[in-house]
């Protein structure tokens, strides 16, 4: 069992070391995606929204939201009422991730006026990651908030893709070759050591028994078929 200790060790060293890096990869391509769906989204409003007019007036108005909040407001009402499905922000979307890796998936969600849209399969929500939320107002009453969802899938080896986790990999290999080699080399070692014959004494249990070492614990009677452990 002693000599399995040391590859269980480098074993569970590797693991955790991985896991522990494939998480912190996991996180750095979620943050990664949350600056992709914003970029997405203002891209999506100049390509579909080439004029816009509005008359506002700060002290005629029943809150306090600023024009930049009203606007982004109605601009998320008309690409919903032109685009219900939102094909042109998936797309942006998809592609701007699949630039952070290939393996990405990608969805988007709104709700607004009761209404829930999801641009991927209902079977594979509730396996995706909500990356971003974007909620837009132009007044106080919650009901008519516009808000728009970001949801990735990003596969369990995709955070293993990356060159800490293969230096990882390759130090324990080189570990657990070395202990392999030590431990060959000793048995090797002990298994060499020359037979050695201890005289009769008086004090064995076969008057006529020869006792051989076998290692320093171990005696051996090869004529009387007698193995004896101090």
């Amino acid at each position: 069992m002693k000599h399995i200790i040391p590859y269980i060790a480098i074993l569970l060293l590797a693991t955790v070391t991985i896991y522990s890096n494939a998480e912190k990869e996991r996180t750095r391509i979620t943050e990664r995606c949350q600056d992709t769906f914003s970029h997405a989204i203002r891209t999506e409003k100049k390509l579909l929204i080439k004029q816009f007019c509005m008359q506002y007036r700060q002290e005629n108005s029943p809150n306090s939201l600023s024009v930049e909040d009203k606007k982004d407001w109605y601009d998320q009402n008309y690409l919903i009422a032109t685009s219900p499905s939102r094909h042109q922000l998936d797309s942006l979307f998809r592609d701007e991730a699949h630039k952070i890796n290939r393996n990405i998936s990608t969805a988007i969600g709104y709700t607004f006026n009761g209404k829930n849209f999801f641009s991927g399969d209902e079977s594979c929500r509730k396996s995706v990651i909500p990356v971003q939320e974007c909620v837009y107002r132009k007044d106080t009453i919650s009901t008519t908030d516009i808000v728009l969802q970001a949801y990735i899938h990003i596969p369990f080896y995709v955070p293993l893709q990356n060159t800490y986790t293969y230096a990882v990999v390759f130090m324990a290999s080189v570990a657990l070759a070395v202990c392999f080699l030590y431990t060959r080399r000793r048995k090797k070692n002990m298994t060499g050591i020359p037979l050695q014959e201890l005289p009769e004494t008086g004090n064995r249990t076969t008057d006529n028994a020869r006792w051989i070492i076998i290692s320093k614990e171990v005696w051996c009677d090869e004529k009387n078929h007698i193995i004896k452990i101090e």
